[in-house]
């Protein structure tokens, strides 16, 4: 919890489609210089860094070329525009990037090979995400039973099956988590 982290992957008009991206990065000696726009990136406004893709070689086919790099969020040249929901929420964000210089020492994987950091990337968050959520949420549900049963609510049928019935979910998710883990394990360490 001592730093907050964003994704820099989608782009304006490329929907769903992470390898249509066009920010581009060029080499300068010991840093990229960094020139595009990213789109729907939760939580930018208060993240101190960002996972950022970028397209390193131009002339390459679109899922080959993409370097993945660590950003600060406080590099000069980063511009974060907070995207307004209708409930009238502000945690997506548009980030500017003009000629942001981010060092080669903050490339994860090779360059060229964004591609295959970015699958594996998005298989730990699919595979693992919420685990501190879920553990979390039993422990509050554990709590709450508990004062349920010390104030006298527990003898209401109604907060039982409520109860019961966050219990089998948060059992659930736990055990999905779990079976991800455990696949992994199986099948050469990457989870999904």
């Amino acid at each position: 919890g001592e730093e907050v982290w964003c994704q820099g992957f989608s782009e304006p008009d490329a929907g769903s489609d992470l390898a249509a991206l066009r920010t581009r990065a060029y080499r300068d000696g010991d840093d990229y210089v960094i020139t595009g726009s990213k789109i729907w990136t939760s939580h930018a406004e208060v993240a101190d860094w960002c996972e950022l893709l970028v397209r390193t070689d131009p002339g390459a086919p679109k899922h080959r070329g993409i370097s993945w790099l660590a950003m600060p969020m406080d590099a000069p040249g980063v511009t974060v525009r907070p995207l307004r929901t209708l409930a009238g929420s502000t945690e997506f964000a548009e980030v500017f990037l003009d000629e942001v210089r981010v060092p080669v020492a903050n490339r994860v994987g090779e360059e060229n090979d964004g591609w295959r950091v970015t699958m594996v990337t998005l298989s730990f968050e699919r595979g693992t995400a919420f685990v501190g959520e879920v553990v979390a949420c039993r422990r509050v549900l554990g709590e709450v039973a508990e004062e349920a049963r010390a104030n006298g609510r527990w003898d209401d049928p109604g907060v039982r099956r409520r109860l019961g019935r966050l219990n089998a979910e948060f059992r659930t998710l736990w055990r999905l988590t779990q079976w991800n883990v455990s696949e992994a394990e199986s099948s050469g360490g990457v989870p999904g």
